[in-house]
């Protein structure tokens, strides 16, 4: 069986940019990016200057998706101009540039072999061609084969191939948003010749409590959970092999599924301090960066639980190049790193508040505790800044270092996603009702955030399966839809039901924390999903992403299906 996926754009609301500024000594970026420290390396060895004299900051950014992981050339640019002129220097892409030349999820051919006994899945052969323009890496295709479904015997293969187009860069899960779209049909088609229902054979393969590469057992794993708690939710008995009758009578409904692996266990190197001034305020810094994901949130969480204070009584520093160093805010790393660090930060800074308050009051440290900004024992309840007032050196500086993880486990997170669509059979048009989503990711800090990390990642993938496609003039290698007119991506009114469920259980061996991270799983399943459940509903499969109505059309046509 052979698939294709297109080639998606990134479309960030604000493109790649920065401002520059030179006073003499110190050069400063502000720039739109989600490793400031990944920016400032590359400015120093592209401008020969030493880490001290430069500053890079990101407050706040409008998206990123992956594109932005790294210094740019337009940061180069203006800082050379800034260098130069000594003025203020700002270069940011147009629309029709940040599509041509800033990076994109590769289009792939992919094809696939599946061998089945018993009812079992017993070999998987898997083969991709990714265009990865003129890019330098492959994001591999194959990586949800390899790792996904217990499964005896394995054989991939991944090819780059270079063409005379804008380079490849990372994007959401890359390689696994492309790879999971072939793989999740195939096994779709499967199940169909098999007579077996598709989440009935997956269940069969996704018990397998160890990695099947390396051996590692994983840190923790409930994707059976996930698809207990999704199949209840989207009501997968009702679910009929064919599908049902729509909404009108040239309407078709389906349901289909799909599975998620990715990593998400973050690791070293990463830092934090926590300051805690004589009125009793704390300042929380750290090295990442909020690229929209309300990480200055999560993080002052972190810190207000393990201090005893209030959310208020944080203030979160981040996005600038002199804090302690930070990863990137990619690779879902950003919470499992970052995190961990926060929270040895707090609870370093409590333990000396508890040791100063226990010679301030002359009570033993095991008797006093930290509670809503206040020391308290059995017999009194002293505010902080009363307490650090009382002592010499009355500013606590918290230090917390992200500990590696352990050799002998894989941190993964899993996931389900089940689709509820129906097909206008006379146009193609598919009508995505409902996504139902449910995750594995550990311990849930936030769930307001992590809510919506999940319907932006969903919402991501309903693009890739329906309408985002990079088109390119064969001759001149010019991308045609370069802006937000040709380039279709989802809508308010593209936005179907998203109902979010979290498994929501920590994951003790990952992290001191028990999170993991959360930014790819969610886009990962997304169009496979969909793709099953438009078969599901019209008999008729679709294997090219994305199922636009003429490839819908064309499947119908060929299935000898008619209104």
């Amino acid at each position: 069986m052979t698939y294709r996926t297109s080639t998606q754009l990134h479309n960030a609301l604000e493109t790649h940019g920065a401002v520059a500024l030179y006073d003499g000594e110190m050069l400063t970026v502000w720039e739109s990016t989600q490793h400031v420290f990944g920016v400032r390396t590359g400015l120093k060895n592209a401008l020969k200057l030493p880490y001290s004299r430069i500053r890079v900051i990101c407050d706040y950014m409008g998206g990123g998706f992956g594109a932005k992981n790294g210094v740019g050339k337009y940061t180069i640019v203006a800082s050379l101009f800034a260098m130069r002129f000594g003025k203020a220097v700002r270069c940011v892409l147009t629309r029709d540039e940040e599509n041509l030349a800033a990076g994109n999820r590769s289009a792939t051919l992919q094809q696939l072999r599946l061998g089945a006994k018993g009812g079992r899945i017993t070999a998987i052969e898997h083969t991709s061609w990714s265009n990865s323009g003129q890019g330098k890496w492959i994001a591999n295709p194959t990586g949800p084969t390899n790792t996904l479904y217990e499964v005896a015997n394995v054989n991939t293969r991944s090819y780059k191939v270079v063409t005379n187009a804008g380079s490849l860069s990372a994007f959401r899960a890359p390689g696994y948003v492309e790879g999971a779209f072939a793989l999740e049909s195939a096994i779709d088609e499967l199940a169909e010749a098999a007579g077996v229902d598709p989440l009935t054979l997956r269940r069969r393969h996704a018990g397998a409590g160890k990695d099947p590469i390396t051996g590692n057992r994983y840190s923790d794993k409930h994707l059976l959970e996930c698809y207990r708690i999704g199949a209840k939710e989207i009501g997968w008995d009702r679910r009929r092999a064919g599908g049902t009758r729509g909404s009108a009578p040239h309407r078709r409904r389906g349901i289909g599924m799909a599975s998620q692996i990715w990593g998400g266990g973050g690791g070293p190197p990463a830092y934090a301090t926590v300051h805690v001034d004589p009125d009793g305020s704390v300042v929380l810094t750290a090295g990442t960066q909020d690229i929209g994901t309300g990480t200055r949130t999560v993080l002052a969480q972190i810190c207000a639980d393990e201090l005893g204070v209030e959310l208020d009584d944080v203030r979160v520093q981040i996005g600038d190049s002199t804090g302690p160093f930070g990863p990137m805010s990619a690779g879902s790393m950003t919470l499992a790193s970052v995190g961990p660090a926060v929270r040895l930060a707090a609870h370093d800074a409590r333990e000396q508040l508890l040791g100063a308050a226990a010679g301030v009051l002359e009570t033993p440290k095991a008797e006093l505790r930290l509670e809503a900004g206040a020391i308290v024992s059995k017999g009194a309840r002293i505010p902080l800044g009363e307490v650090l007032g009382k002592v010499d050196n009355n500013t606590v500086i918290g230090k917390g270092i992200r500990f590696p993880n352990a050799d002998d486990l894989a941190q993964k997170t899993f996931s389900a996603q089940f689709a509820e669509v129906e097909v206008d059979v006379r146009t193609g048009e598919i009508f995505v009702e409902r996504i139902v989503a449910a995750l594995d990711v550990g311990r849930i800090v936030n769930p307001l955030t992590a809510a919506s990390q999940v319907e932006g990642g969903v919402i991501q993938g309903i693009g890739f399966a329906l309408s985002e496609e990079r088109i390119v003039d064969r001759a001149l290698g010019r991308v045609m839809n370069g802006n937000l007119e040709g380039y279709k991506v989802p809508t308010v009114k593209d936005v179907p039901t998203i109902v979010v469920k979290f498994v929501d259980r920590p994951d003790r061996r990952a992290n001191n924390l028990g999170a993991k991270g959360l930014g790819e799983p969610p886009i990962i399943p997304t169009a496979a999903a969909i793709a099953n459940a438009v078969a599901n509903a019209t008999g008729a499969r679709v294997r090219h992403s994305p199922l636009t109505r003429a490839r819908v059309l064309e499947a119908l046509a060929l299935a000898g299906i008619r209104d």
